[in-house]
């Protein structure tokens, strides 16, 4: 299950660029709870109506006046708003701003140096999502040099608020270490359970591979399935990849029969993970039909599955895609593509590819390595769907 916990962290969710916190945070009168509750139910209209009654004597209603004739496409005035309530000193409006430069929004030029202030200017008043989105800009080193230590700090300060995003960005942030910040798995599993019993699928699958590997936490088989499963419903098809390993470990060792039927359970579970996108199950889905097991071996399908993968940019794919085409494993042989996924797998680092590259280029005329060498030049990944390993993209929190 190590090997899972390495394939997952370069296939988590994480959009080029991630959404940040929204919401706002801090006790608000019942008058205007009720036009932000109206708003994050998606009444703009409603909630327009009442913020602009609230607005003339309250800067925070003004600033969430802004937000909503942002959304509903009314840029200029929404600025507007915006930076008069600033000008009054409300921290919402510093927050709601910092998302207008951190996004780029109403054809404000991105700036996330600009958000990262405004951002600060909330969270010293207390707001915990920009708590959070500060912290989150440390962390990923965006608009502020990065630093764990100042990273944690804002997380940890936002977290008092148990907020589930707020819970897994610093459950994100303590599993790695830098200087003097080192890495803290016991308290990380106990928040990515805490953010996952309120509903949090990424901190669900997380907390279940926790449980897979001992991480921070007791090893527990039938506690990981159940949260991988819950994250897998939820739609996180990363899930159903470590789910398929956790299946392949109950290998029998005597056992012919039951290890098919468990080698079975595992590859329909790495095919609803390739199926999805996940480049790492593509490439575990074209193993089992190289080796024939938990399907039928069938090298037409491993090529296609490893295909998939090599294309994601999945350096062991592209070694076995290279070995494959060379040796025209399901077809005639194809020397110039199987040089070239060769070459990519030894640029992504394959430790294997180098020998293997070498070997083959003793095999292969001149001039076929050139084109190969070309081809593997000009090759950009195309990722299936957004991929990374890079610090917490959070979805926008449910009312």
């Amino acid at each position: 299950m190590k090997s899972t916990w390495a394939a997952l962290l370069a296939a988590l969710l994480a959009a080029s660029a991630p959404a940040l916190a929204q919401s706002g945070d801090r006790e608000l009168p019942p008058a205007l709870l009720t036009a932000v509750t109206a708003y994050r139910a998606g009444d703009l209209a409603g909630a327009e109506a009442k913020l602009r009654k609230l607005a003339q004597n309250n800067a925070d209603a003004e600033a969430w006046l802004g937000a909503v004739l942002l959304d509903r496409g009314h840029g200029r005035e929404g600025l507007q708003a915006l930076q008069h309530a600033l000008a009054a000193g409300s921290p919402e409006a510093a927050h709601q701003l910092g998302l207008v430069y951190a996004h780029g929004l109403a054809g404000i030029e991105r700036d996330d140096a600009r958000a990262a202030q405004l951002f600060e200017r909330a969270a010293t008043a207390g707001l915990y999502r920009a708590q959070l989105n500060l912290g989150i800009l440390y962390l990923r080193g965006q608009g502020v040099p990065r630093d764990l230590v100042r990273a944690r700090g804002w997380l940890e300060k936002a977290a008092t608020s148990n907020d589930p995003y707020a819970l897994y960005a610093l459950a994100r942030a303590l599993e790695r270490g830098e200087r003097a910040a080192q890495p803290d798995p016991v308290r990380a599993a106990d928040l990515y359970r805490r953010a996952a019993e309120k509903g949090h699928p990424l901190a669900a699958l997380r907390y279940g591979l926790a449980l897979a590997d001992g991480e921070g936490v007791k090893q527990d088989a039938a506690g990981a399935q159940r949260w991988l499963l819950a994250a897998q419903k939820d739609g996180v098809p990363e899930a159903a990849l470590a789910l398929g390993d956790l299946t392949a470990r109950r290998l029998a060792p005597r056992d012919k029969a039951a290890n098919q039927k468990i080698m079975e359970n595992a590859a329909t579970w790495y095919r609803l993970a390739a199926d999805a996108g996940v480049p790492s199950a593509q490439f575990k889905l074209a193993n089992a039909y190289t080796a024939g097991s938990g399907v039928g071996r069938d090298l037409v399908q491993a090529a296609a599955w490893y295909g998939r993968a090599a294309r994601q940019g999945l350096p062991q794919a592209q070694l076995a895609l290279g070995i494959l085409l060379l040796g025209g494993a399901g077809g005639a042989a194809e020397p110039v593509e199987g040089y070239k996924w060769l070459l990519l797998a030894e640029r992504g680092g394959n430790a294997e590819s180098h020998m293997v590259r070498e070997k083959a280029s003793g095999q292969i005329a001149p001039a076929d390595r050139a084109r190969a060498e070309t081809l593997a030049a000009a090759f950009v990944p195309k990722l299936e769907r957004p991929l990374g390993d890079g610090p917490p993209a959070l979805a926008r929190p449910q009312p």
